[in-house]
């Protein structure tokens, strides 16, 4: 074997190893999530990543055009799916997101994300030149990203949402807009954001997680509305004590705080990283964290190699899911971010998150290996 190709082969296994060492550190704090809860989450996540392991497979080994001509095709079913959860979805914590098919549950909002980015990429390979994005550019992305955008928010699920918009934006900053253009799209946003929350066009647990993030110190308990507002911090402030006391290296494994892991708001999901801080502290986060970063690099770098315009905005539009969900999940466990509900890439609970994930992974992959030229 040339030494080129041996270091193409070395390139191409280090993501799948660090994807791997994802997905082990998660099925752990998964363990230890039902010794804390009771449940069987680790099991249940254990299938659905060798699901996820032969979709990607799959994707990975597909003729890359096939992605390109049906991508709009894919989209347009994805766009059905939400409309269809919109009258027969199934309603859990008062959020219409997940459609029952023949006794699978799946949640169309997180395929969206994939199907999003492969529609994104092929307007922009079909339509544009060398040219900056101007508003008249913008016409066909727009109408892409709102339709799915308005079906999500209605349901409501603002965290998807916002990865909708982050991976748009991210896949059209990449592409090229003007500045004016943003400029002009900065100032509607800045007056869509406070006409949404005057009209309440904004959920109240959504504003609620808001006022909480941006005042929450200055809230008193003794007032019946700031109150109401304070008692839905219970799950950051028990993840900031799990994060916190965890210190350098961690508890142990299964040796943290059962009495309030146990009563941690979706510990499986949103919140996992609180689990795996306490028991493995800052370092074993830290190491965590620079796993995500190796991903991440890999996936820019196939991205600036790539000299195919629909295979560059794919890679662009994956790497964006899984790094928006990545920061968003660990900004709203922290502190940092409002609290929206997101899960974080590869390690969270949940068959639909985790197959998107893959199913992006085996894109890049795809992408990686491709040599066929798209007209």
């Amino acid at each position: 074997m040339s030494p080129a190709r041996t270091k193409r082969t070395a390139f191409t296994f280090a993501p799948i190893a660090v994807v791997a060492s994802i997905c082990a550190i998660g099925l752990i704090s998964l363990s230890s999530t039902d010794f804390y809860s009771g449940d069987a989450f680790h099991r249940n996540q254990m299938v659905w990543m060798l699901v996820g392991g032969v979709v990607c497979l799959l994707v990975r080994y597909l003729d890359i055009r096939i992605f390109e001509q049906f991508a709009l095709t894919a989209y347009g079913l994805n766009l059905a799916l939400l409309v269809a959860t919109v009258f027969v979805g199934k309603s859990v914590y008062g959020s219409k997101r997940w459609l029952e098919l023949g006794g699978f549950v799946l949640q169309p909002s997180e395929l969206m994300k994939v199907s999003l980015i492969l529609a994104l990429a092929h307007v922009i390979h079909r339509s544009k030149g060398e040219e900056e994005y101007t508003i008249r550019h913008l016409a066909k992305p727009f109408t892409l990203i709102l339709l799915p955008c308005a079906l999500v928010v209605n349901q409501p699920d603002l965290g998807t949402t916002l990865i909708l918009v982050f991976i748009s934006a991210s896949m059209l900053f990449f592409e090229g807009i003007r500045m004016r253009t943003v400029l002009l799209l900065s100032a509607v946003i800045g007056l869509i954001v406070p006409v949404a929350w005057q009209f309440d066009l904004i959920e109240e647990y959504q504003k609620d997680r808001v006022i909480l993030w941006l005042q929450g110190d200055e809230l008193d308990a003794s007032k019946p509305d700031q109150k109401r507002i304070l008692d839905k911090n219970l799950q950051s402030e028990q993840a900031l004590w799990a994060i916190g006391s965890g210190e350098w290296i961690g508890k142990g494994r299964k040796q943290g705080n059962r009495s309030r892991l146990r009563y941690l708001p979706e510990i499986h999901n949103d919140f996992i990283i609180a689990i795996f801080a306490e028991e493995y502290g800052f370092l074993g986060v830290l190491g965590l964290f620079g796993l995500y970063i190796v991903l991440f690099v890999w996936i820019l770098k196939v991205a600036i190699e790539s000299d195919q315009k629909f295979c560059t905005m794919v890679a662009v539009g994956a790497g964006a899911m899984i790094f928006w969900q990545f920061f968003v999940n660990i900004g709203m466990v922290t502190g940092i971010l409002p609290v929206v509900g997101l899960t974080l890439p590869f390690m969270s609970y949940g068959g639909s998150s985790l197959l998107t994930s893959f199913v992006a992974l085996g894109l890049i992959l795809n992408i990686r290996r491709s040599r066929v030229k798209i007209v």
